[in-house]
């Protein structure tokens, strides 16, 4: 029946936004009763090493809510080309316009809001889908009543949807919240992009948002503008349902500095419109030739993929636990326990489309041979790039791809640089202090060569048309011998030694360019 279209990413926008949104979440999804009712979450610009908004906060929406949930996810890359003509980190118009070009063509209606609004039918028992199925043909808004930040922060369960909805209705009239704000036409209700009801025939008609309004502000007043020339007049819903917005306004959201904020001009995009229609974006709006990852939380999940891909390279462990050491004297030692390192490399690429192409450039033949089964197993189709220059590593997976570092480079969206020893086996547990052997030394010093030369040539060698830094991991690579060349190299975190792994992208640094550690003698004591 009717497709409703929010958008963010993975942030902290406002404030508490990750309970207020699941309570939009839950609360929305509890109003739908029509199969064909959907939530579509535009997830933009959420870091590539982060999960997407939703996904971070699954554990607080209901099962239904996930079950009519559907996230787009627009990478970083895919903005990368408006970076420059805008402040924000995430951008209205782009966002629902890829949610409609994608939403469900069953239904007939398309609602926009955000995500901390509450739509609370005012007729008990009926849903926001027995609302639309009788409605005729327009354009519908509602007033928005403000909801107190005490009430829905300390008041709300985030999981039970139907007792938030009966509080409304009950504080609605103890607390007197039910104020109507009219607004200039055709705004008919101050704020009333927290909901806006339109057909999605004519949404596509006049060729959706305005895309160049990148300022942010008054995308819903230009919306507003061209609908009521498009079809005469705005009409409400005020006598069918009413909307409650969280209000957060104790914490400026990035978009709000007071008189100082950053708008799309009202005269161009509210009072100068004259025509419904974009023909100049009639072809683009909501990037239809662009590939945009859709995600569900209620099937094939991030955790899923996970654990399939462990499950494929590893068996459970037979004793309680393994031990190993910070000496000083151990910082040679480039001994690690792989099974236990292999869920936090695993960890590190999960997020990231499973297109992606990643170089591994190891010591450890089993290494190789255990990432890349859980490389398959999470669903990645991308290759595991595997330079010639790295001797003895298995070669047969599907998956793998190798050749010559010099031609594989180009090809890479992601790296991985593990410095282990080759003569280590799985088997055999870690031995603090065990030498080095001269192949162990010829194999470090081919990963570490390699590892400069990748971070020192990343921007020339990037795959054609991306411009954002690749991501380099390493494994192995805390408090040992080879923590120094990593970081010196690598913007990265201090992470605990237990995790055996650090990420970052290079160093614009041009005095490191080519500077790699010669890795000579005894590992140990």
């Amino acid at each position: 029946m009717f497709s409703v279209i929010v958008y963010g990413r993975n942030d902290s926008h406002g404030y508490n936004l990750h309970k207020r949104a699941a309570i939009s979440f839950n609360a929305i999804a509890e109003v739908m009763s029509d199969p064909d009712d959907e939530i579509l979450f535009v997830d933009y610009n959420t870091p590539d090493d982060h999960p997407t908004f939703p996904e971070a906060i699954q554990d607080t929406l209901t099962d239904k809510a996930k079950q009519v949930l559907r996230i787009f996810r627009v990478r970083p890359e895919q903005h990368v080309h408006l970076k420059s003509k805008t402040h924000l980190v995430a951008l209205e118009s782009q966002s629902r316009n890829i949610a409609l070009r994608r939403s469900n063509p069953r239904n007939r209606w398309i609602l926009y809001t955000n995500t901390d609004m509450l739509l609370v039918p005012r007729r008990e028992g009926e849903s926001l889908s027995m609302i639309f199925g009788d409605l005729p043909d327009g354009f519908y808004q509602i007033p928005r009543f403000e909801l107190p930040e005490m009430l829905w922060e300390a008041a709300f369960d985030r999981r039970d949807p139907a007792g938030n909805l009966t509080k409304l209705r009950d504080w609605a009239v103890r607390f007197h919240l039910n104020q109507v704000v009219h607004n200039f036409m055709p705004m008919k209700y101050d704020a009333l992009g927290d909901f806006q009801a339109a057909l999605r025939e004519d949404m596509f008609t006049i060729h959706g948002f305005d895309e160049d309004m990148l300022l942010g502000w008054h995308c819903d007043s230009n919306l507003a503008a061209r609908l009521a020339l498009y079809r005469g007049r705005v009409d409400t819903l005020i006598d069918k349902v009413f909307g409650y917005h969280c209000d957060h306004t104790r914490v400026a959201a990035v978009n709000n500095k007071g008189r100082l904020t950053k708008m799309n001009d009202q005269d161009r995009f509210i009072w100068d419109v004259s025509s419904p229609y974009l023909p100049s974006q009639a072809d683009t709006w909501g990037w239809p030739d662009v590939q945009i990852e859709e995600i569900r939380l209620d099937r094939d999940t991030s955790y899923e993929r996970f654990v399939a891909g462990l499950s494929a390279a590893m068996e459970p462990a037979t004793e309680p636990y393994r031990s190993t050491n910070l000496d000083w004297h151990l910082y040679s030692d480039l001994t690690y326990d792989l099974h236990h390192t292999l869920p936090f490399v695993c960890d590190q690429v999960l997020t990231y489309p499973r297109s992606t192409a990643v170089m591994l450039v190891a010591s450890r033949a089993e290494l190789v041979s255990s990432f890349t089964k859980a490389w398959s197993a999470m669903g990645f189709t991308g290759s595991v790039l595997i330079p010639s220059e790295c001797k003895g590593l298995p070669e047969a997976h599907p998956s793998i791809k190798t050749g010559a570092f010099s031609d594989l480079v180009g090809m890479a969206d992601l790296f991985i640089f593990e410095f282990g020893l080759a003569s280590q086996t799985q088997r055999e547990t870690v031995r603090l202090g065990r030498s080095a052997s001269p192949s162990d030394t010829k194999s470090l010093n081919t990963v570490a060569r390699l590892f400069a030369l990748a971070a020192s040539i990343e921007p020339e060698t990037r795959p054609k048309g991306r411009r954002l830094p690749r991501r380099f991991i390493g494994v192995n690579v805390i408090y040992n011998k080879f923590w120094p060349l990593f970081t010196d190299h690598i913007v990265a975190n201090i992470n605990p030694f237990c995790s055996q792994v650090l990420a970052g992208i290079p160093r614009r640094d041009a005095s490191l360019k080519g500077k790699v550690l010669r890795f000579r003698g005894r590992i140990g004591v």
